[in-house]
């Protein structure tokens, strides 16, 4: 394998790569310090600080002369950052004017430096350093035109090497398009077994990120401790929320608006239901993670720990699944685009949104997603299991894992139905695999799994609401009575228009990518918080979906065809169901982002394979290529997005400006 890979010209291609790198690395990224050179630095102010209001005004300088830049070192106290702007006037401008704002972050020195593009020579200068009400700046310098040392950013030069690297690969006649993936080899398992292991330690990072989360002040974010202390009382209602007794009284309790304006004091987010409150959150979480924590350790199980371990049970769903399909309908596919296409599903920016985001709402959606992925994975799994014994173990976990869907987010129990096509149409239903007499115990292991989890979910449903099949979404006391919201087709189609089809918002400002909002002339309450665009059009991952599209479906094998065509509809309609029930929010793109991500993926996969004559596969390669390229930079950039408030530039601002300076020039 190795001397496959190594040859004269790609050592030769390897140094040029590196040496392109570091050229970039120094001076493009590192422009300004180049730009800096030269120039008289002028020190305008030292160790002073904010006054009561808050601010602080160098005295104004005159210059007359070139300004290249300005850097304020300072630290704030009681807060992380602080804000500088510049008042100017140069040989363009005789009045003054104030440059926007630039934000200066502890413990991050570049943070305090700023290019400044005045019209001409610099004639009078001033700088202005602001802190948040209640907080001191403390200063220890303000200059221009200050020498700003070249900044070698390592991770930065490895990124830059790696995405050129893969394309010089992917758009040459490299070996890479010839190793194909073998089982039989043990170096291929090797490689697999890291990458998945660098999947579960970055999630770690994203997962822990954002440090409110960490705590998750919020008192109805704190619900599956709190059912986790009332079960073990024996109860499933939640005693710890007072019933006030005008809530009783009043006509409408889902009207919050009402309660709000009536001053009448609620629950928010709980279940309301015959004067008693329950949580409406799927019980699954609850009873796998939080419950047995509770029991065990007699602490509550914080929410980002419970997000994690559902998603390590995400990785590993998804490389089962992308494996198994692999086996059973990829002839020859080369090794480099199964970890790549693995590792940009796991890389999708709902999947990263999700991770970074441990609050009450998205644990359920990830437990849905990560048993459905393995689920899917042991179903596959099975039907290439030699050994009937295994063959019937993973039947049964992976109905299980299906079954557990049930209990997190319901809608994505439509999943199931991928075993229709891989159990009983894939070869004819006369060649079925299930529901016939040879195939009795496989049937049961099948079967078994899902009424076991019916049994617990259905009693937890009749306990709080006397309806097995009531989840309670509609009891809840959140922004919109949901009783009454009814059906509505201009609302649907707006919707499905912001969840699939709206372009995401970019601009030139870090970090780039802002939330989508809906500024439409709906005659009603539309609910909408923000998206990052519609998965369809911000996703670049879902061109394999265009492409089929524009090809059709014609030359690839019937279960294939059938599997894509059912994952689109299914996420179609849950997006509909989901807009129509609640409204717009871009965690609830995640209730459908899953089977849009794996149609794509498998749509991806058999392009990819060499074996097949669907597409010509040096183009595909290249597409792929550029295609996850960007797919990955959009899930970077949601990970790093503000368009909520609770956002990295709010709760670790350190680490969205260390982010930042890898964006300077």
């Amino acid at each position: 394998m190795i001397k496959k890979l190594i040859s004269n010209k790609l050592i030769i291609a390897f140094i040029v790569i590196a040496m392109i790198s570091l050229i970039l690395e120094i001076f493009v990224f590192n422009l300004s310090s180049f730009k800096s050179i030269g120039y008289e630095t002028q020190t305008l102010a030292s160790n002073v600080s904010t006054d009561e209001e808050y601010t602080y005004y160098t005295d104004t300088f005159t210059v007359n002369g070139p300004v290249v830049n300005v850097d304020v070192d300072m630290d704030v106290e009681n807060y992380e950052i602080g804000y500088v702007s510049v008042i100017l006037t140069d040989e363009g401008d005789k009045y003054e004017y104030v440059t926007p704002e630039y934000t200066v972050c502890n413990g991050i020195r570049r943070s305090g430096f700023s290019n400044i593009y005045p019209f001409g020579d610099v004639h009078t200068i001033q700088v202005k350093v602001r802190a948040e009400e209640g907080c001191i700046a403390h200063i220890r310098s303000i200059s221009i035109n200050e020498y700003i040392p070249v900044d070698i950013k390592p991770i930065r030069l490895i990124v830059i090497f790696m995405i050129l690297m893969m394309g010089y690969l992917v758009f040459t006649q490299s070996p890479i398009h010839n190793i194909f993936l073998d089982e039989k080899k043990i170096w291929q398992w090797v490689v697999t077994l890291l990458v998945l292991i660098c999947f579960i330690m970055l999630g770690r990072f994203i997962n822990r990120a954002d440090k409110i989360l960490l705590d998750s002040p919020w008192p109805h974010h704190s619900q599956y401790q709190e059912l986790a202390r009332n079960l073990e009382k024996g109860t499933v209602e939640m005693t710890e929320q007072y019933v006030d007794p005008a809530l009783l009284e009043v006509e409408n309790p889902y009207d919050t608006i009402t309660l709000l304006a009536e001053n009448i004091p609620y629950s928010m987010d709980y279940a309301f239901y015959n004067g008693h409150y329950y949580s409406y959150f799927g019980i699954v979480p609850e009873l796998l993670l939080y419950y047995p924590y509770r029991v065990i350790k007699k602490a509550d199980l914080p929410n980002y720990k419970a997000m994690y371990a559902f998603y390590v049970l995400l990785v590993v769903g998804v490389f089962l699944t992308i494996t198994g399909f692999l086996k059973r309908y990829v002839k020859s596919i080369p090794y480099v685009w199964y970890i790549a296409v693995t590792a940009v599903m796991l890389l999708s920016a709902n999947f990263i949104y999700l991770t970074a985001r441990s609050d009450i709402y998205n644990i359920p959606i990830m437990g849905a997603v990560a048993f459905s992925f393995m689920g899917q994975g042991l179903w596959l799994n099975s039907l290439n299991a030699k050994n009937p014994v295994i063959k019937k173990i993973c039947i049964f976990f992976g109905s299980l894992s299906m079954a557990l869907v049930a209990g997190c987010r319901p809608q994505l129990l439509l999943l199931s139905g991928v075993a229709l096509i891989w159990f009983i149409f894939e070869d004819g239903i006369k060649n079925r695999k299930l529901f016939t007499k040879k195939s009795i115990i496989d049937t049961i292991c099948f079967c078994l799994p899902y009424i076991i989890v019916a049994i617990p979910v259905c009693w937890y449903n009749y306990a709080r609401f006397g309806n097995i099949f009531d989840f309670g979404a509609t009891y809840s006391l959140t922004t919109n009575d949901m009783n009454h919201r009814g059906f509505n087709f201009d609302r649907l189609i707006r919707s499905l228009y912001c969840f699939l089809f709206q372009p995401p918002t970019v601009n030139t400002v870090f970090p780039f990518l802002e939330g989508s909002k809906v500024d439409g002339n709906y005659m009603g309450r539309f609910l909408c918080e923000y998206t990052y665009g519609g998965i369809l059009t911000a996703n670049a991952f879902m061109v394999s979906l265009w492409v089929m599209l524009a090809t059709g479906l014609k030359k690839i094998e019937r279960p294939i065809r059938q599997l894509i065509i059912y994952l689109c509809i299914c996420a179609v309609i849950v997006a509909g169901f989901d807009a129509n029930g609640a409204g717009v929010l871009y965690r609830y793109t995640c209730d459908f982002a899953p089977l849009f991500i794996l149609a794509s993926a498998v749509l991806w996969l058999v392009y990819l394979d060499k074996g097949r004559n669907v597409i010509e596969y040096k183009h595909i390669s290249r597409l792929a290529y550029i295609c996850i390229i960007l797919s990955v930079t959009y899930a970077f950039l949601t990970f790093i997005a503000s368009g909520s408030v609770i956002s990295l530039e709010n709760d670790n601002r350190i680490l969205f400006n260390a982010i930042a300076d890898y964006f300077k020039i």
